[in-house]
């Protein structure tokens, strides 16, 4: 390891000008295999400047500092102390924090009062921002996302126009896999979080102008047959799905009716539901995919994890919902 580190020169090229060579004395090679994994080891440290109730989350070169404040309380004071800490982490490891690409952003409800917010970075204020996008996803200052679901329609307007496009170049098959490469891959992406947005029915809208365009069908055409004939998942199938194969993965995180009682009642493997004080929480994915879950019939419940995943994906398909209450009110959804 020390072979492969040492001596590595380094030169720096723009507009078709190079540098002289300069040897390099920290830092990790750049473009090399082993880089990802020797950046990973040179960070390693520093989640462990997380107090209680604060966190850091690492993904590759992104870091995200999180913090619980009390609103009664307000003590920003943690909040700064903790960036002044980082601050002082990255001078030690000589890295360099880009203020400018630095964003503050203070999650409320959005019947909350506004309080003014002072959060210091090298003791420049940091502007607060209405939303920002975390890994792809658009988060709101108000934990709304209606912000997501407009830039997700953008991008998706742009793919439903690409499907569009390739179907008068080429055959259905090859539109097909234009579809669910591009505009199916996007729209899928982080649905478990934001499927239950109120206007998820733009991106429906925007959904069936992609399938019409695969097998040229006129813009009043119904779809609501076709989404099953074609084998494609509406966007409301698709989140109810998310939701199935999280709880399915992940069913050690809830407690079955039989972990709280000792009683043999047929509704023993269900999955109990919390109570929470906020509608927000409740209507959240957490809620939901409880709701969604217990639905199913326990034959589908016991099934192995490949063999669930087909089970419920072709019924899904066979459905194609047009709405989440469809799912929730259909007492024949797995029948």
């Amino acid at each position: 390891m020390s072979n492969y580190l040492r001596d590595r020169i380094q030169k720096v090229d723009v507009n078709g000008k190079r540098s002289n060579g300069s040897v390099m004395k920290i830092g990790v090679p750049q473009g090399s295999i082993l880089g990802p994994f020797l950046f990973l080891i040179y960070i390693n440290d520093l989640p462990y400047l997380a107090k209680d109730k604060h966190g850091i989350v690492l993904f590759a070169d992104d870091t995200s500092l999180t913090f619980k404040i009390n609103r009664r309380e307000l003590a920003f004071d943690d909040v700064n102390n903790s960036l002044a800490k980082v601050v002082q982490w990255f001078e030690a490891n000589n890295l360099v924090l880009n203020g400018k690409k630095t964003k503050c952003i203070k999650f409320t409800l959005p019947n909350v009062k506004h309080v003014k917010t002072t959060v210091l970075l090298n003791n420049e204020e940091l502007k607060l921002e209405d939303t920002t996008v975390f890994l792809g996803i658009t988060l709101d200052s108000k934990l709304q996302w209606g912000p997501h679901v407009n830039n997700l329609s953008n991008r998706l307007s742009s793919a439903a126009y690409a499907v569009k496009k390739i179907r008068h170049m080429t055959d259905v098959e090859t539109a097909r896999l234009v579809y669910f490469s591009y505009f199916h891959s996007i729209m899928s992406y982080g649905i478990l979080l934001w499927g239950n947005a109120a206007d998820i029915s733009t991106i429906f809208v925007l959904q069936k102008r992609a399938v019409r365009s695969i097998y040229k069908m006129g813009p009043r055409e119904s779809l609501r047959d076709k989404f099953k004939d074609f084998k494609i998942m509406t966007v409301y199938s698709q989140y109810i799905f998310e939701n199935l194969m999280y709880v399915h993965k992940n069913i050690s995180k809830f407690k079955k009716k039989c972990d709280c009682n000792n009683l043999n009642i047929r509704s023993k493997n269900k999955l109990t539901v919390q109570y929470t004080r906020l509608h927000k929480i409740h209507n959240s994915f957490k809620g939901n995919c409880i709701q969604f879950y217990n639905k199913l019939p326990i034959d589908i419940l016991e099934m192995s994890l490949k063999k669930f995943k087909v089970c419920i994906k072709r019924k899904l398909i066979e459905k194609s919902y047009y709405s989440i209450k469809d799912y929730v009110n259909d007492k024949k959804a797995w029948v």
